[in-house]
């Protein structure tokens, strides 16, 4: 899925932890893996930045939550952690 630049929440600079989202010990560890492999793949210059979709998209998508790799203004990259 493009994931549009609007959904776009904050820079990230540290990895996600268990106690930043609250969750249980073996989701957050596999969110912080999906973060550190997409972090790997980033480039001189790129930026890391949180995302999640707006509340009037729910019904249709659900509530999607994640992490994308923005190079120029644009996210090149991007791994969904969280759908409900």
């Amino acid at each position: 899925m493009k994931i549009p630049n609007e959904w776009l929440t904050q820079r990230v600079e540290n990895r996600p932890t268990s106690q930043h989202r609250d969750l249980p010990a073996m989701p957050a560890l596999r969110i912080r893996r999906e973060w550190e492999k997409l972090k790997a793949q980033a480039g001189e210059g790129d930026e890391l930045w949180a995302f999640a979709n707006p509340s009037n998209t729910w019904k249709k998508l659900g509530k999607l939550t994640g992490y994308a790799i923005v190079r120029n203004g644009k996210i090149v990259q991007s791994v969904t952690v969280t759908d409900q």
